[in-house]
């Protein structure tokens, strides 16, 4: 039995990585994550309760399978793997469908508590009690400035906000003084996510004080897809931009401030970054979009 207006009873073929007689392999829409994978079952069923054991067993074991084409092409560190039934736990499809979700070291701050999550803010048992969340994680009224600045160290890092939007990311435009292989392998996952979605980047660095690492130039290079890279040749001009634009269709998010592409600016450096919005300033989102026209 299938319902026709459900979208796993009938999935948009190129998403299919698996298919026998009980389950469908799909690749999530809207993933978490590069490879975040969905296994649903053939018939309509509303959730994992109403499944016999027959199918439940059908779907545990398709868990493996669905990590070996995760593998195929990523590189996780971990997983998470769960499902949510009922609304009040999260489930916005009802028909049965269990996540797998790839997991990469560095992809948020504090990894600890994994699929506790579902309630932030008693994911992490080993916190204090009275710690208060990471401020990516909590309401946007209760950060200072209405979240526009992420201050980093290891509170705020900048990492976790540029994943959340590359997640769902069209384009991506990238200016950085320094360029560090450090930095490049834990942006390039979910940049290969983004151009295996049909999306674009460009990116933009410079030889300032020849301090970008080679190794790093040559990662983005090889990355799969519509990739542009250029190398700003300051001839002795200090040469310091620091922003990062992730385009979502017709709309955006820019942070701009002091983190250049490395390890300790985009996870433990107390480093400054203005989040420009087109809702909240259309002029200035505008400005960072034409000043990295400019330089490219």
């Amino acid at each position: 039995m299938t319902d026709p207006d459900c979208p796993f009873c009938h999935p948009d073929p190129t998403t299919v990585f698996h298919a026998d007689d009980q389950v469908l392999g799909l690749w999530d829409s809207f993933p978490a994550s590069p490879g975040h994978a969905l296994l649903v079952p053939r018939r309509h069923i509303p959730d994992w309760f109403s499944a016999d054991a027959e199918l439940q067993a059908a779907l545990t074991r398709a868990i493996e399978i669905a990590k070996k084409e995760i593998e195929k092409t990523h590189r996780p560190d971990g997983y998470n793997i769960g499902l949510n039934v009922g609304a009040a736990a999260g489930q916005t499809v009802f028909h049965l469908h269990l996540h797998v979700i790839p997991r990469y070291a560095g992809d948020v701050a504090d990894p600890r508590g994994g699929i506790r999550y579902a309630i932030p803010h008693k994911a992490n048992y080993l916190r204090a009690e009275d710690s208060p969340p990471p401020p990516y994680l909590a309401p946007l009224t209760q950060l200072p400035h209405g979240r526009a600045v992420v201050t980093g160290g290891a509170e705020d890092p900048l990492l976790p906000h540029l994943i959340a939007h590359l997640n769902h990311a069209t384009g991506v435009d990238i200016a950085v003084a320094f360029t560090m292989a450090s930095g490049a392998g834990l942006l390039a996952p979910y940049l290969e996510d983004v151009l295996a979605r049909g999306g674009r980047v460009r990116f933009l660095t410079g030889d300032y004080l020849g301090v970008s690492d080679p190794d790093a130039l040559l990662r983005l290079m090889d990355l799969p897809g519509d990739v542009h890279l250029r190398i700003f040749q300051s001839a002795g001009t200090s040469f310091h931009p620091k922003t990062y634009i992730v385009r979502h269709g017709t709309v955006g998010t820019a942070f701009v401030g002091s983190s250049n592409l490395s390890h300790t600016a985009l996870k433990e450096g107390v480093e400054w970054n203005y989040r420009v919005i087109p809702a909240r300033d259309q002029a200035g989102f505008a400005d960072v979009l034409a000043g990295f026209e400019r330089l490219c």
